[in-house]
């Protein structure tokens, strides 16, 4: 019974240290890039770039995640979920240090360059971590990734914050000095991983408390099942009469890359259009406008805390359907808000509304029927970063055609197709 005992233990603190591993994961995921970006009309100043080249720019993270199509799930399961991580955020880190050189020597090309590789890695790595985040939610069996993707929100928030503290430092030293911390707090937290190859820890080792109720009363092992009872006769091969065929997994995988795009949208808006928003239409200065990406993350970090608990008290489903409703809102509010201040309550709102959003298509996806492990989730990743190939200059173009508002309320756009296409689905 002692032995027993500590077997649990020992198994309960396993899984909690490859929880905590997963989340780091996902805080330097989202601290790397968060450094650069929060020095966006900076780095749009010194290159002289209108709003439509802007655009361009920074859809090079989503060329090279697209580039990367289907590899990163061949690469997770050739190396390794650990593996995987700890090379990746290596590599964003030393490919962010060259496109800070890049802006250092006026050469716009070079940054863009830096930026597709960060996309590819990040795919990967993106991959990686989420696939290291289900097995761990599983071995739970109960819902715990959308908790674990506040890391990335946190280490976004972070980076945001650190970004506007060190305006003044050089953006090469800035970017070469985070890196190396990101990197190895990732390698280090990488030990703490779950082997990829066990699919769920024994449910005897598993903390009672973290057993699932359907599976905590097992029956005894000299238990009799009932004998099956004989069914129809059927020719070989033959099916049923009224046998329902299971859905190609395109028509399960299409309308949760769509849900990823909108939830992406958001993220998209305070990445790369917050600071250029409150820099252009409230006048905040540009060593200042990284507060509306640090205000959106640090909410988006709220509602992941607390995402785990809604989606299991509501049901996925309509925690789904809240959520976009409530980014749609937080967005319009943040784009057409007359003040600064009101600007960032809207981030406020938005942050809070796709808190659950990528993490339910995440997860939903990886559960589609009949493609290759971490496939189907690669897929939907590969689909929200092309998707992203046309965001950036598609809100440059109308910017300089109209406004930069009316450039932005897009995103909303997106979150309305995507609760309809949910809606149809039922």
């Amino acid at each position: 019974m002692r032995r027993t005992t500590k077997a649990a233990a020992g198994a309960g603190v396993s899984l909690r240290r490859a929880r905590i591993a997963a989340t780091v994961a996902f805080a330097t995921n989202g601290a790397l890039p968060a450094a650069l970006l929060a020095r966006w009309a900076q780095v749009k100043g010194d290159l002289d770039l209108t709003d439509a080249l802007f655009g361009l720019l920074v859809v090079a993270t989503g060329i090279g995640g697209a580039i990367a199509l289907n590899a990163p799930a061949v690469v997770v399961r050739r190396l390794g979920t650990r593996r995987t991580t700890a090379f990746g955020t290596l590599t964003i880190a030393l490919a962010l240090v060259l496109g800070g050189l890049g802006v250092a020597v006026g050469q716009t090309w070079v940054l863009f360059v830096a930026l597709a590789v960060v996309g590819a890695c990040d795919a990967t790595v993106d991959v990686a971590q989420n696939a290291q985040g289900l097995k761990v939610q599983a071995a739970y069996g109960r819902s715990v990734l959308t908790a674990m993707h506040a890391g990335w929100s946190v280490g976004m928030a972070v980076g945001a914050l650190g970004g506007v503290a060190m305006a003044q430092v050089p953006l090469v030293v800035h970017l070469l000095v985070w890196g190396a911390i990101c990197s190895t707090a990732m390698v280090v937290a990488g030990r703490w991983f779950l082997p990829d190859t066990i699919e769920q820890i024994p449910v005897e080792q598993i903390p009672v408390e973290q057993v699932p109720a359907d599976q905590a009363a097992a029956p005894d092992a000299g238990a009799t099942s009932p004998a099956p009872q004989p069914g129809p006769v059927r020719a070989p091969g033959a099916e049923p009469r009224d046998a329902v065929r299971p859905p190609r997994p395109w028509r399960l995988l299409l309308p949760l890359a769509f849900v990823a795009v909108a939830g992406f949208a958001v993220e998209d808006l305070g990445m790369n259009w917050s600071a250029v928003l409150l820099a252009s239409e409230h006048g905040v200065l540009a060593a200042h406008a990284g507060t509306g990406l640090a205000v959106l993350l640090g909410s988006q970090f709220a509602g992941r805390l607390l995402g785990d608990r809604f989606t299991e008290a509501l049901g996925r489903d309509r925690a789904l359907r809240i959520s976009l409703v409530a980014m749609s809102v937080g967005v319009l509010g943040a784009v057409w808000a007359p003040t600064a201040p009101l600007t960032l309550a809207g981030f406020v709102v938005a942050g809070l509304g796709c808190a659950v959003v990528v993490p339910l298509a995440y997860a939903r996806a990886d559960e589609v029927p009949g493609v290759a492990a971490h496939s189907g989730l690669t897929w939907v990743n590969a689909g929200m970063r092309g998707a992203a190939i046309g965001l950036g200059p598609l809100v440059g173009a109308i910017s300089e055609a109209s406004s930069l508002r009316i450039a932005l309320s897009l995103a909303p756009l997106l979150a309305v197709a995507a609760l309809l296409l949910q809606r149809s689905r039922r």
